[in-house]
């Protein structure tokens, strides 16, 4: 998944990103995506993204539904949902339908304890769930 912005990268490891809307339904849940630094660039070589969740969103008029909320705009990168909206619509002015992807960054070294051993893995992952479940993030 390309992420073009070099603070948005950060951000991601971080764990202070952890969503990111799409045009495209092309990624799902469950899938371990690489964090490219732009297009055509290789992806980074110290962790992926884990897609947790995907909700397919509608463009709108209305003022109560046509905007994102206030949480999810910051966990995109710190934005206020205006702002998030203003830069949307900058990249992709023809967009109708979008896809929110919530997700989460796991070290190639997670990723290698995982893949070796999906026990420990499995423990990994749902101990960082929880966490966030009581910190009160999404």
């Amino acid at each position: 998944m390309i992420f073009a912005l070099a603070d948005h990268i950060e951000q991601i490891k971080t764990g202070t990103k952890i969503m990111t809307r799409r045009p495209t339904n092309r990624y799902k849940r469950d899938h371990l995506c690489a964090i490219q630094p732009g297009r055509g660039k290789p992806g980074i070589p110290d962790g992926k993204i884990l897609i947790i969740g995907v909700r397919e969103e509608y463009k709108s008029e209305n003022k109560i539904w046509g905007h994102i909320l206030k949480r999810e705009a910051e966990l995109e990168g710190g934005y206020t949902p205006e702002a998030f909206e203003e830069l949307y619509e900058k990249m992709y002015p023809q967009w109708q339908t979008r896809y929110a992807y919530l997700f989460e960054y796991f070290t190639t070294e997670e990723i290698e304890l995982m893949e070796k051993d999906p026990d420990e893995g499995f423990a990994l992952y749902y101990s960082r769930v929880s966490q966030q479940l009581r910190k009160g993030e999404s």
